[in-house]
């Protein structure tokens, strides 16, 4: 059965990173919304806004369900979004159920001087060219609490040491709520 995994949590907390090295040690695939974005609205087309962000989700559900309808991976990985508002998260879990999967939510977090380092490096081949320190803490200021069950994953030391509890939970048997 196919798992949809939900990777929240500010700019700079590592979750785009974590999505990468899980996607290579599973059968995954990374579904970006700057990705998708960048590819819909190149260059001076691109403006962050929410109406932009909410049309690439609605791209990247449908070729979520696409996906798991072939049963082409084990698991789709939602990266991109800070999923920082309940309505982001609730889209994402309605539209598992209405596919019949699974879902998991990695939230990740870090110290704040650690995301505030790794966006102060202005990153030319990062798909975001919107993230900085300022984003981090407008994001983190406003995230409202995550209520699903969740693994919660501290990166301030780097994703290495996490990866086999983020794969433990991502393997688990037992079935999220739904």
């Amino acid at each position: 059965m196919t798992t949809w995994v939900l990777f929240a949590g500010p700019p700079g907390t590592g979750k785009s990173t974590l999505a990468r090295t899980m996607a290579e040690r599973l059968d995954a695939a990374v579904l970006d919304k700057d990705r998708v974005r960048g590819a819909l609205f190149p260059g001076p087309l691109t403006d962050y806004t929410a109406p932009q962000d909410e049309l690439c989700m609605r791209a990247m559900l449908d070729a979520a369900a696409y996906l798991t309808q072939l049963r082409r991976v084990d698991y789709i990985f939602f990266d991109g979004r800070t999923f920082s508002t309940r309505a982001q998260v609730e889209e994402v879990l309605f539209a598992a159920k209405r596919a019949g999967v699974r879902w998991r939510i990695l939230h990740l977090t870090c110290a704040d001087a650690v995301a505030e380092a790794r966006l102060a490096w202005n990153d030319p081949s990062h798909p975001a060219q919107n993230r900085d320190p300022g984003l981090y803490r407008r994001i983190k200021q406003h995230f409202e609490p995550i209520l699903e069950a969740k693994l919660e994953v501290d990166t301030t030391l780097g994703t290495e040491g996490q990866l086999a509890a983020v794969e433990a939970y991502l393997r688990g048997a037992e079935s999220a709520p739904r």
